[in-house]
C-alpha cells in the first residue's frame, strides 16, 4: 500500500451558502393587502401603478442604508425580513414607521439594560454555511451543547459521513501547538500512524471481503467496514458539514465560544464565523446584539 501523507489544518473553512430570500411577488401582495387593511401603512396608498417599489412603500429606507462614510449599502433580505416581521407586530410600516433605518430598528429589538427585548423576530433570519477544516471533536461540541443550533433542542447539520467515504487524511492541529515546532511534528507523526492504521484496516477488510465474495463490498457490507475503520480515527480528524442557523442561535454560540475560557480550537472557529457574520449581516450583529464581542 502506498503511504498517503496526511495534511495538518490550522484554519477552518467557512463559506456562506444560503440565506433568507424575500419573494418580490410576496412583497407586492403584502402592499396590496395593507392598502385595503390599513392604507396609512404604505406610501402612495391606492396607487397600484405607483413608481415607488414595494420596498419603498413599506420600508422608510427603501431597502438601502447609508452608514458612516456616505456609501449606500443594499440591505440583505435577512436584515429586511427581521425588520418586516417586527413592523408587522405593530403595523409600523411606511408612513407610520418610527425608527427610519434598518440598523436603528434592529438595534431597538435587542433592547437596553432594564428594557424588555423583542428579539424573537430575529429567528426569522436564516443563514446557511459550509464548514470544513474543523475536528470531529469540535463538531461534537456543537451538537452536544446545541450551540449555534437553529432550534433549541436540535440543530440543522448535515455532516460528512464516515460510513460512505474514505477519510481524506486531514487533521486539525490544536491552536496551542501551531507555533510549537516539536509538538507540531509529534502530532503530525502520530496522526500519520493513526491514518496508516485506518487505511490498512480498510485495505485488509476490503481484500478479505473480495476474496470471500468475488467482488468489492457494497451497500451495507461496505458501511460496516467503513464504520469500523472510523473507530480508528482520532478525534482531531477533520470533517465538513452544512449548518443552517439564525442570529439568536449564533448569539449563544459567540457569547459562549468566543470567550477566552472556551476550547481554543472552538474559539478559532467561532471567531472566524463571527467575523463572517459581521461582514455579511452587519445590522444583525452589532454591539447591541448579545452576539457581539469586541
Amino acid at each position: 500500500m502506498l503511504r498517503k501523507r496526511i495534511q495538518l489544518v490550522v484554519e477552518p473553512t467557512i463559506i456562506v451558502m444560503a440565506e433568507m430570500k424575500i419573494r418580490e411577488d410576496g412583497l407586492n401582495e403584502l402592499v396590496g393587502w395593507l392598502e385595503g387593511y390599513d392604507p396609512e401603512c404604505v406610501r402612495d396608498p391606492g396607487r397600484s401603478l405607483s413608481l415607488l417599489s414595494s420596498s419603498d412603500r413599506i420600508f422608510p429606507h427603501g431597502g438601502f442604508e447609508t452608514p458612516g462614510g456616505g456609501i449606500s449599502r443594499e440591505l440583505t433580505d435577512n436584515e429586511l425580513y427581521v425588520e418586516l416581521a417586527g413592523r408587522g407586530c405593530y403595523r409600523s410600516y411606511g408612513t407610520k414607521a418610527g425608527r427610519k433605518s434598518n440598523a436603528e430598528y434592529i438595534a431597538n429589538l435587542f433592547g437596553e439594560p432594564g428594557k424588555i427585548p423583542h428579539s424573537s423576530v430575529t429567528y426569522h433570519a436564516k443563514m446557511s454555511f459550509f464548514f470544513a477544516g474543523i475536528s470531529r471533536r469540535v463538531t461534537h461540541e456543537l451538537i452536544r451543547h446545541y450551540v449555534g443550533a437553529d432550534r433549541s433542542e436540535e440543530g440543522a447539520p448535515s455532516q460528512e459521513s464516515t460510513r460512505f467515504a474514505e477519510h481524506t487524511g486531514h487533521f486539525s492541529l490544536h491552536p496551542r501547538d501551531v507555533e510549537n515546532a516539536f509538538e507540531r511534528k509529534e502530532f503530525e507523526d502520530e496522526m500519520q500512524v493513526a491514518y496508516d492504521q485506518y487505511l490498512s484496516y480498510l485495505e485488509r477488510q476490503i481484500k478479505d471481503y473480495g476474496d470471500a465474495h468475488g467482488e468489492p463490498p457494497k451497500a451495507m457490507d461496505k458501511k460496516r467496514i467503513y464504520e469500523a475503520a472510523a473507530q480508528r480515527l482520532p478525534a482531531s480528524a477533520c470533517t465538513s458539514l452544512y449548518w443552517t442557523t439564525n442570529p439568536m442561535a449564533l448569539a449563544k454560540l459567540f457569547s459562549e465560544r468566543v470567550d477566552h475560557a472556551a476550547d481554543l480550537e472552538m474559539q478559532r472557529f467561532a471567531r472566524k464565523l463571527q467575523t463572517v457574520c459581521f461582514q455579511n449581516w452587519p445590522n444583525l450583529f452589532r454591539e447591541t446584539n448579545p452576539a457581539y464581542r469586541g
